[in-house]
């Protein structure tokens, strides 16, 4: 492959993420990305964030022989190696602007100081080492444009700033490792450990010898020149050592921790493990062992190939991708998520080859290799304007501007409509409540609230128990439930003498021709905000065109809802006096807010206010696990058993005393 074709390829897919970034900064990340809650982190995070850390330790690695160990082996690999860190850091910041939610407030831990944040002292590492690589690396742009002075003051630092980026670099390479230690039910055993911060900062230095000579042997292949590898040949024998240090404490862990026998299950997991660990480390450590592997072009070219895509494969793994089977879920990333890490990572290899041609960042690939490699004329760095305006035929520049604006192009026409027009929230329709027969035992003693037994089977506790109906509260129909005693609540609230004087606390509304509305009738939708009034209905009802005088009664006043008449003008008995619900904003006076969340606002104040009123102290009464009791989901196997242990699923409807809801 000659350098005009991976020059052309990275232009062209720098012009295909920029299209995707742009529709991305305008529509937010749910318009170009397959993200969930469930599965918040995918491939920006996993490959474009947490590999490319791991990655960019070449830089921190090298100058640490360098310049702590004077090993001057490796003299010819420092410069690449920080531009390569520096490089791959820059792309890290990127990547996670576009991946938060809003992204420009990537700036906001400078200012919001979050010291229990494992991720504010990633964002702070992160950024302090940027300036560090920027710092160390203009010492090369300095040389290049011979600024003395500069020059002087940035010699007799360099050994506070490597000191520094080493610091910080085990300080973020283990903090990013500790971040993980927060997914003890998400991530699989295989992948959590309490090692990992260890785990992270040893593969991340054995990763990053053999990145930056994949790297350098890549360029100087390109551009025909001999690659420094008696310093290559070094890096892979520390490499060896590191992941092989690397393997041992991952399988002794896994070992100690008793978790050995899932290293040989018949499953997805197991596989992947495997696949994992072979391609980072169990095959590069087999090869790189041997000398003459160590010191041939081809052999180590494609190991550290191999190891590379391994190591990138555990952080994806770590980050997401072994989350997948403890969380039931499924993710393929987006072309549009390809096209931006693709993009991002071809933007930082172009800036690799304008530094390799113009900073001498290797010292076998002089100038004359550089001109060698362009036709007469054709360089990268000739003017402009001349090559456009000057008559020359087809150019390099020409090529470049081509491909990177039918990226663009190709880009755009393949968008989502979501990320064209913005997105749509997904809807979620609501259902009324269902009547189920249960029977309660009220509380005994100074016991607070009451027991509901579900079930037919058991006949032990029946005798003591009363046959009620309650509603069974299924908004969504997803087989998760609440236990509503209606009956007891309508008693308890306005009194045994006339139990409907209580319904319009909740049914603050009525449709017309209807008394104390369901719920779900004007709440239709589970989350979102809904408009109560339908227009086309309204335009049937009134004769189309000619009823449009009963509500917008101003012929000169624009038809909107503002110049309307009020719905109550017309539906008289449509709001209820003395209802617990009051919508205190004129704008949302005809909107209905989604299910869940009226549910809980309703339950929640109501169960605060009588918590200090109750007979018998109940600290549960106004908690979650009040209504949420934890019964058996209506999809789990018990409920398709004919009989069901009432020993077993009963639930504590935790009121007030006497079985007083």
């Amino acid at each position: 492959m000659t350098l005009r074709v991976v020059k052309t390829i990275f232009w062209f897919l720098a012009g295909l993420g920029l299209t995707v970034i742009l529709a991305r900064i305008l529509y937010g990340p749910g318009s170009v990305t397959y993200l969930t809650d469930i599965l918040p982190w995918g491939l920006w995070k996993g490959g474009g964030v947490v590999a490319l850390v791991a990655l960019g330790g070449a830089g921190f690695t090298v100058a640490m022989f360098v310049f702590i160990f004077q090993w001057d082996r490796y003299q010819p690999l420092v410069r690449g190696a920080v531009l390569f860190g520096l490089l791959c850091y820059v792309s890290v910041a990127v990547g996670l602007t576009f991946d938060i939610g809003i992204w420009w407030r990537i700036v906001f831990p400078l200012w919001h100081w979050q010291f229990h944040s494992v991720l504010f002292e990633v964002a702070w590492c992160i950024m302090l080492y940027l300036v560090v690589l920027l710092v160390e690396f203009s010492h090369t742009v300095a040389e290049r444009y011979e600024m003395e002075r500069t020059l002087r003051i940035l010699k007799r630092s360099t050994l506070v700033l490597v000191i520094a980026g080493i610091s910080l670099s085990t300080l973020h390479q283990s903090s990013l490792g500790t971040l993980f230690l927060a997914t003890p039910f998400r991530l699989h055993p295989l992948w959590h450990t309490d090692l990992l911060p260890v785990l992270f900062f040893v593969s991340a230095m054995g990763i990053g010898c053999l990145t930056i000579s994949l790297v350098t042997l890549f360029v100087h292949r390109l551009y025909n020149a001999e690659p420094p590898m008696n310093a290559i040949s070094g890096l892979a024998r520390i490499s060896a050592y590191l992941l092989a240090a690397y393997v041992v404490i991952r399988l002794t862990e896994i070992l100690a921790s008793g978790e050995g026998l899932l290293l040989v299950q018949n499953d997805w997991d197991t596989l992947n493990f495997w696949i994992e660990i072979s391609l980072s480390a169990l095959i590069p450590i087999a090869f790189l062992f041997r000398k003459a592997y160590r010191c041939s072009k081809t052999a180590v070219f494609w190991i550290a190939l191999t190891a590379t895509i391994g190591m990138a494969l555990n952080r994806v793994n770590v980050a997401g991708l072994a989350t997948t089977n403890l969380t039931q879920s499924f993710y393929f990333p987006a072309w549009t998520e390809w096209a931006v890490t693709l993009g991002i990572l071809a933007a930082g290899g172009l800036v690799f080859f304008f530094a390799v041609e113009h900073f001498g960042l290797f010292q076998g690939l002089t100038k004359e290799h550089v001109v060698e490699r362009y036709e007469p004329g054709q360089l990268d760095h000739t003017d402009w304007a001349a090559l456009y305006f000057g008559g020359q035929r087809f150019g390099e520049v020409h090529l470049y501007s081509l491909v990177f604006v039918v990226g663009l192009a190709l880009s755009l026409g393949l968008l989502p409509d979501d990320a064209i027009y913005g997105v749509s929230p997904e809807t979620t329709v609501t259902f009324g409540a269902r009547t189920v027969v249960a029977h309660k035992i009220p509380a005994r003693g100074d016991e607070a609230g009451t027991q509901f037994l579900v079930g037919n089977g058991g006949e032990d506790g029946i005798h003591a128990a009363a046959e009620v109906h309650v509603l069974m509260v299924d908004g969504n129909r997803d087989g998760d439930y609440v236990l509503f005693d209606h009956d007891n609540h309508a008693a308890t609230l306005a009194g045994e003498d006339d139990p409907d004087a209580s319904c319009v606390l909740c049914h603050h509304m009525s449709k017309p021709f209807d008394e104390a509305t369901q719920c779900y009738e004007c709440h239709s939708d589970m989350y979102l905000t809904v408009d109560l009034f339908d227009h086309d209905l309204h335009a049937r009802e009134l004769g189309g065109n000619q009823g449009c005088a009963e509500c917008h009664q101003d012929p000169s006043a624009p038809k909107i809802r503002e110049n309307s008449t009020e719905c109550v003008d017309c539906h008289e008995g449509m709001r209820q006096e003395g209802s617990r619900v009051q919508v205190t904003d004129p704008t949302m006076q005809y909107f209905a807010p989604g299910y869940m969340h009226v549910m809980h606002a309703l339950c929640e104040t109501c169960h605060e206010e009588r918590q200090p009123t109750l007979p018998v102290p109940n600290e549960n009464f106004a908690r979650c696990t009040n209504c949420h009791q934890g019964l058996p989901s209506l999809r789990s196997d018990i409920w398709k058993s004919a009989r069901m242990s009432i020993a077993t699923y009963t639930t504590r409807s935790d009121s007030g005393g006497g079985g007083q809801q």
